[in-house]
């Protein structure tokens, strides 16, 4: 009492403003705390009999239904309860609507989507579905809506923005597909790039920055316009691809793509087949995979299925199994369009005038924050011009001089991807397999497949143009059909292989066949470091005459060898150390194997004696066509992508033009400015490190992966708490991937690794599944399953989905115990 009557203003701050805030936040957690789901519940409504769900410790539901059709609706019952802001977020975004929950901020990014017309085209998809697919994406997407209508509470994100979920429908899904399509898809940028760079530079120091692909570098399987852009142009081309990359909520990148592979029972002591899978893509929280296990009257499946489809797009089922990487096949073709100088609503094609197809986008626009204090934003009018090949982008990026339009599988009418994944859900044998990809159109995948009776193959599935002249690497005349497409490499005719003599596959970006191959498939092939070494460890591992097992493709999965880097050695220990420090940093590297762990001092010392090289090399004098600023700019970004085996090549070739002089001016040879070049990057760690000694400059203390959060990663301080960073291990170059980028006074800020990891054993008897997803089951901030993955998926450790027990060498449809056990992290 004696406080209160002392201190009457304090007291009246606690009784009407801190008590008031502290009941509120705690009612406002509690309300919150109700949008998690119950760990076992069981489906009545919308379902023809009741549905078991069940989740394990780690947030998985298992789910048990009587019919296919009440499985697919529970699979959209438990995405909309653990990942309802994602879904949100994924339907604005594929609709281009993204403005309507985040402001003038998301124009560029509606107006990309909408210039794509990814919707549109998931329109035209569903009459080319089956029934059964149809059906199944019906079903799916009434579990969305009817989980909505059951939830008393709504996640935080909502709440935040003030934001309502709206009602999914099943082009939501079939639009999903194609920003998934997107997403992997390398050519559009590369044909750009392409045509930039071969007006900046000569041929040889082109072929640098685009090399071919390396002479004797593994394979899947054994056996341009010279129309001149205006440095606006060029500008506007940057700005369109920053728009396309960067403001496309982590779409595309460097470094898209994924591992597979698998060995067949002769290497596993007859114990059936093993796969293992790990795709890249931009690290996000929540991640785009969801870990699902799924039985109904004959679907049986364990895997990952991805927020917005109710099937496992790599994952197994009673039978086989399926895992897949991006074929980095070239599905785009950019077309130049010559208008009619008197009518700009028109274009030539053949000798003959024709008129564009036109449409206006209207784009709905959030008011900022706070919205009740600013003025109302009238709809965004965009017009939208459409050729014979497709939309025009330069309408709206101004990319070229001229109307350039987009021709891609993916906006093609009638896309049956989807249905290809639904009967992959449901193969059961290599016929099975090939049959239900036969439909796919994009994304061009590489897709890999093991059985229980030991066997393994692989597919080049997916939608490939033929043209009729040239390979579409650059823009083309679009004003006639010298370079138009004439169709499709027939389904029988993409690559494939089964059961080859060496008994195991492997697909990781790298190039699929030898120049035999009658069809053009790509010039964007990653470089064949991880194939190389996936290969490497398999055959050190056969060497061995011991069978292969699940913990052998574990430890595979978790490797951070970079083979360019150890290549890149000889060249660096020819340095001349010229005072101690660098004795001391060549002494590290001396005694390196190239392993790129997160407790490798050399490999921090590596990574960035690499970045002030390039920066060197890439940044010498402007001469002729190299001194046009705009050029220079992009090739500069280019050069930051350029591989250390392309580096290396620079090091020993005697002409290669790129070391005749160096940014501080003077005339220097390739190693001097190498020499140079270790001394800025020692510079810049002890920059970042302070003044401890060169034993704390571990690479996981320089390298951080960052999970993304849409969308407050952008806004402070609430990046804090939606987003997560955990140091990391690996390069672009590893079997355990890591795509960074440097920022200032900070590192290495990884964006882009691999989004889930699983091993699937196949047995005679049982089919088992080992997996990892990247940060958790949920994306309900307050869930325990929101982060509890984020660091045993960075220590490489496994969960297990216990085994299918099938009898279906009786015919009988299989059961699948529950049951999830974490196993040790690997070292």
């Amino acid at each position: 009492m004696e406080v209160i009557r002392n201190a009457p203003l304090l007291t009246r701050f606690v009784a009407l403003v801190l008590l008031p805030l502290l009941v509120g936040g705690w009612f406002f957690y509690k309300s919150l705390v109700h949008s998690l789901p119950e760990q076992r519940m069981t489906l009545v409504q919308g379902v023809s009999a009741p549905v078991s769900i069940v989740r394990d410790l780690h947030g998985v539901p298992r789910i048990d239904a009587k019919t296919d059709a009440d499985a697919f609706f529970a699979i959209g019952y438990v995405h909309a309860q653990d990942r309802l802001w994602q879904l949100e977020v994924q339907r604005h975004l594929a609709q281009g609507r993204l403005s309507e929950l985040f402001g003038r901020e998301s124009v560029p990014r509606d107006v990309w989507f909408r210039t794509l017309g990814l919707y549109d085209a998931a329109k035209t998809a569903w009459p080319a579905l089956s029934k059964e697919s149809q059906a199944a994406l019906t079903a799916y997407t009434a579990g969305i809506n009817a989980s909505v209508a059951a939830q008393t509470s709504l996640p935080v994100e909502f709440r935040m923005l003030g934001v309502k979920p709206t009602p999914w429908t099943v082009y939501d899904s079939l639009a999903w597909i194609k920003v998934f399509a997107l997403n992997l898809s390398v050519s559009l940028n590369s044909e750009m790039n392409r045509t930039i760079a071969s007006q900046a530079l000569d041929a040889q120091r082109f072929k640098t920055l685009f090399p071919d692909y390396g002479e004797g570098a593994p394979t899947t399987i054994r056996a341009a316009s010279k129309d001149v852009l205006s440095g606006a142009a060029i500008a506007s081309m940057k700005a369109f691809q920053k728009t396309e990359l960067e403001l496309g909520l982590g779409l595309g990148g460097q470094g898209i793509g994924s591992n597979a592979w698998v060995v067949s029972g002769k290497h596993t002591g007859g114990q059936g087949a093993l796969l293992a899978n790990d795709p890249h893509l931009n690290l996000q929280v929540p991640s785009l995979w969801y870990v699902i296990s799924a039985k109904g009257a004959t679907l049986d499946v364990n895997g990952m299925s991805m927020v917005g489809l109710p099937l496992v797009i790599f994952g197994h089922n009673a039978n086989i199994a399926w895992g897949g990487t991006n074929m980095m096949a070239d599905a785009q073709d950019l077309y130049f369009e010559r208008p009619d100088p008197s009518d700009v609503s028109r274009y030539e094609l053949n000798g003959k005038m024709v008129a564009y197809t036109t449409r206006v986008e209207s784009i709905a626009v959030r008011p900022d924050f706070p919205v009740f204090l600013s003025k109302e934003i009238k709809p965004l009018q965009v017009s939208v011009r459409s050729s014979v090949h497709g939309p025009i982008l330069s309408d709206q990026f101004k990319v070229f001089d001229q109307p350039v339009a987009l021709r891609w599988t993916a906006l093609d009418a009638g896309d049956t991807s989807f249905e290809a994944f639904y009967r992959l859900n449901f193969a059961s044998d290599w016929d099975g397999f090939n049959k239900a990809l036969s439909a796919l159109v994009a994304p061009a995948l590489n897709i890999v497949y093991a059985d229980r009776q030991g066997n393994i193959g692989y597919l080049g599935a997916g939608r490939i143009p033929v043209r009729k002249a040239g390979n579409g690497s650059v823009p083309a005349p679009g004003w006639n059909d010298d370079k138009a497409w004439t169709g499709f490499i027939p389904f029988d005719q993409l690559p494939r292989t089964y059961n080859p003599e060496s008994g195991y596959i492997v697909t990781a970006n790298n190039k699929i066949v030898d120049d035999s191959y009658q069809f053009f498939l790509s010039n964007d092939w990653a470089p064949a470091a991880r194939a190389r070494r996936i290969e490497q460890l398999l055959r050190g591992q056969l060497e061995n005459k011991k069978p292969l097992v699940a913990q052998d493709m574990q430890r595979m999965q978790g490797d951070t060898v970079d083979l360019e880097a150890l290549a890149m050695l000889p060249e660096l220990l020819k340095v001349k150390p010229e005072n101690a420090l660098q004795r001391t940093a060549l002494a590290y590297l001396k005694s390196w194997n190239g392993d790129m762990s997160r407790d490798s001092q050399a490999a921090a010392i590596f990574t960035f004696w690499m970045r002030h090289f390039r920066l060197a090399l890439f940044d010498g004098e402007r001469k002729g066509s190299w001194d046009k600023p705009e050029q220079h700019d992009v090739v500069q970004a280019l050069s930051g992508q350029v591989s250390y085996d392309t580096l290396r090549k620079v090091l020993v070739g005697s002409d290669s033009g790129w070391c005749q002089g160096s940014k501080v001016g003077k005339r220097e040879s390739c190693h001097r400015m190498l020499q140079l070049s270790l001394q800025a990057a020692l510079g810049e760690l002890y920059s970042l490190r302070g003044d401890e000694s060169m034993a704390s400059w571990k690479w996981g203390t320089l390298q951080n992966a960052v999970f993304t959060h849409t969308p407050f990663s952008q806004i402070k301080p609430f990046n804090q708490f939606f987003e997560r960073k955990v140091p990391t291990g690996g390069s672009i170059n590893t079997i355990n991937v890591a795509g960074s980028s440097f920022e200032d006074k900070k590192g290495f800020m990884q964006g882009l690794g691999a989004g889930f990891r699983q091993v699937v054993t196949l047995g005679k008897d049982k089919v088992s599944m080992s997996y990892m997803n990247s940060t958790g089951q949920s994306g309900n901030l307050l869930s325990d399953h929101y982060d509890d993955m984020v660091e045993p998926f960075r220590d490489v450790a496994f969960y297990q989905i216990a085994p299918s027990v099938s009898p279906a060498r009786t015919g009988e449809a299989s059961a699948t115990n529950t049951s999830v056990q974490k196993q040790g992290a690997l070292q």
